[in-house]
């Protein structure tokens, strides 16, 4: 075990035995006790960590369990064969199981990637990269994300008062949120997604943080928080999450170009298409990220005139994408197929109304399914939608016919052909 000066400068935390909290061996996945039993009885400490940890609590199923110890990468990777070091200055171990299972296991940090970024004093070394657990406890963004499950004897281990906030129904920053914004401003996006998901309530200092710093989310690269709101979209609260951004004003430091476009009409439309992909996530309907930006897009169009022509529209729409997502990069082949399915949702809208057939020449084109199921997600009856929307309702685009090659005449073989006589 590896002891650090530093720890004894924080406070020391509160150790909550098995027989004081609910959390189980049982529930832990089979792969990841496999990990943390190795690793203990190798003689390091092993803690199951973060999201795992707040939802086993909770009574929910974690999407995936990481795990902290204060093995080194390399050790790490002695002790599994499986496995591989990926990252270049912050390195991680992923162990990998039958089943696709991965499990991720990283060594105790003093502070996060984009604090590290952000301090040009500190050398970028080792030394000053690896920490102790209370080091790792406080680099962490939420309270309620901070606490440890220890395997060696099942106890929770509590450095930042997560138990009680979690307990409490309260998101709660670690450390002043002033400062913690500044170092990592995708920390608000984060604190916001955890109060829509969970439904606990806002620190009232972080909530004013964040209406009072909203502006510094324009310094991150636009890829990132590009990727933090696909994770809302596809979480199945993006609703609440877009209610606490609009009111925070978050919203549209992200996308200055709506707010002089939505006002409150569009803002009530934004949030019942929400709800409406809300409900699809909930039944583990798959949705590309191309549907989910047309479905996004929809109410900053709806709030102004639109050509009707269909070689202008298309140009328009191509020019309101651009316009509309200059806050977050959204890949150029994501915005084409946008396009592409807001275009022929144009084609299919009134078909769709009118109970016709679909020409075969529009069932051909490569975006027809998403089109078809974007005209559901806007129209459908809500009570309707969720069944409408399933993979087996859903039409098969329908191929391509195939291009026969021109037959070519063969000629008889009749031999070499005798000179004419002169």
């Amino acid at each position: 075990m590896r002891i650090d000066a530093s720890e004894s400068l924080l406070p020391p935390p509160l150790i909550i035995p098995r027989p004081q909290h609910s959390l189980s061996r049982k529930d832990v996945q089979v792969e990841a006790l496999k990990v943390l039993y190795r690793l203990y009885h190798a003689g390091y400490k092993a803690y199951l960590v973060g999201g795992s940890v707040r939802d086993l609590l909770l009574g929910k199923t974690p999407k995936d369990f990481d795990i902290v110890t204060d093995a080194r990468p390399g050790e790490i990777r002695k002790l599994f064969r499986n496995s591989r070091i990926i990252g270049r200055r912050f390195r991680l171990v992923q162990v990998f199981f039958r089943g696709a299972h991965i499990v991720e296991v990283s060594t105790f940090r003093r502070r996060s990637e984009f604090e590290e970024d952000q301090d040009q004093e500190v050398p970028s070394s080792r030394d000053n990269t690896f920490g102790t657990p209370a080091e790792d406890a406080q680099r962490r963004d939420l309270t309620i994300n901070g606490l440890f499950y220890n395997i060696a004897d099942f106890s929770l281990v509590d450095y930042v008062g997560g138990l009680k906030d979690l307990q409490s129904g309260l998101i709660r920053v670690i450390g002043d949120p002033a400062v913690r914004f500044v170092r990592d401003p995708v920390r608000m996006l984060r604190v916001l997604r955890h109060g829509a998901r969970l439904g606990f309530a806002i620190d009232a200092q972080a909530w004013e943080e964040i209406r009072s710093k909203r502006h510094l989310i324009r310094l991150c690269p636009p890829a990132r928080v590009r990727d933090e709101l696909l994770k809302d979209f596809h979480s199945g609260a993006s609703r609440p999450f877009l209610e606490l951004m609009l009111a925070s004003g978050l919203f549209y430091s992200i996308f200055p170009a709506w707010e002089p476009r939505l006002g409150q009409e569009g803002e009530a439309r934004l949030l019942a298409l929400c709800h409406r992909l809300d409900l699809l996530v909930q039944a583990e309907l798959s949705l590309a990220d191309s549907l989910i930006w047309a479905v996004f897009l929809t109410p900053y169009l709806e709030q102004g005139p639109r050509p009707q022509n269909l070689k202008e529209l298309r140009e328009f729409l191509q020019e309101a994408a651009q316009e509309a997502f200059q806050g977050s990069e959204i890949p150029r082949q994501r915005q084409e197929e946008l396009v592409q399915i807001l275009g022929l949702a144009e084609k299919l809208a009134p078909l769709l109304r009118q109970k016709r057939a679909i020409p075969v020449r529009l069932s051909r084109l490569a975006t027809y399914p998403e089109a078809w199921l974007f005209c559901q997600i806007k129209e459908a009856p809500l009570v309707e939608l969720v069944e409408r929307c399933r993979p087996e309702e859903i039409p098969v685009r329908v191929p391509q016919p195939k291009r026969r090659r021109p037959r070519r005449r063969r000629s008889r073989n009749r031999g070499p052909r005798r000179p004419t006589e002169p």
